[in-house]
């Protein structure tokens, strides 16, 4: 059976450059041996869970990005199938840096023989997964620090706050404040799952890390930030070792505890 060596990328959605953050939204793959131009973007929820993850109130920000990206591929993608082009131009001419909401991972090659059966696992993978995964871990993280934090009847209650400076601007739903309304302490759980690759914890580790360290260097970090996380002890010694890595660099940033581990989390917001 033929082999093919494919190029792609994933498309990430970022529609703020300051924080680096960013949500998997699609592939795009590419054969030159056989002139193969073929990607793949998430429409399913229509902007729903993206829009969500960012705080974008108006959905329609993503969905017409979207919209015009799947034109302009859908167009391009014509002009390969015509040979106005090839595909490794069309590639290389797409994935070129751009200042857009629609940016794209490193390229990364994969040897197939199966360009569709690839690019639906890719997304799969890249796209589908990840994202689920992600939700319903940052979903069941943010309920259990919720009913944790509700439980105690604090007399100031962590709530969201939007911190801001300049062009910057950050949503977190555990803040306390102060009497004057200046924040005291964050909460932000850190949605690791034992279902991650070691690339995924660093992924979701890193968009974590770019933001709160964005804000640290503009002042807006408050002094005494809590990072609860939930893995088990029977992660794979792959993800065990990337989150070795990643723990470090959270401890420059704040206390890292067990989702599990009530005490601490009580401490942290009476005291």
């Amino acid at each position: 059976m033929k082999k093919y060596a494919c190029k792609y990328v994933v498309l990430r959605f970022a529609p703020y450059s300051e924080t680096g953050e960013f949500a998997n939204v699609g592939v795009l793959l590419c054969a030159k041996s056989n002139n193969s131009f073929v990607f793949k973007l998430d429409t399913t929820d229509v902007g729903a869970r993206v829009s969500k993850f960012f705080h974008i109130n108006d959905k329609r920000t993503f969905k017409f990005a979207m919209a015009s990206y799947q034109k302009e591929l859908a167009f391009i993608q014509e002009q390969v199938a015509n040979h106005y082009m090839t595909a490794q131009d069309a590639f290389d001419f797409l994935v070129k840096p751009r200042a857009t909401l629609l940016r794209f991972s490193e390229v990364r090659t994969v040897i197939t023989d199966s360009i569709d059966v690839t690019l639906n696992s890719i997304f799969s993978r890249m796209v589908s997964h990840t994202s689920t995964s992600q939700t319903k871990s940052r979903q069941r993280l943010s309920s259990l620090l919720r009913s944790q934090l509700d439980s105690l009847h604090l007399e100031r209650p962590f709530r969201q706050y939007k911190f801001a400076k300049s062009v910057f601007e950050a949503k977190y739903d555990f803040t306390q404040l102060s009497e004057q309304g200046e924040p005291l302490k964050l909460i932000q759980p850190i949605e690791v799952n034992d279902k991650l690759t070691p690339k995924e914890i660093f992924e979701v580790v890193g968009k974590n890390e770019v933001r709160l360290n964005r804000m640290a260097s503009l002042g807006l970090l408050p002094q005494r930030v809590l990072l609860p996380f939930s893995l088990s002890e029977n992660r794979t010694k792959e993800a065990d070792e990337a989150w070795s890595i990643v723990k470090r660099e959270l401890r420059d940033i704040g206390k890292l505890v067990d989702i599990r581990n009530k005490s601490v989390i009580e401490e942290f917001a009476k005291h």
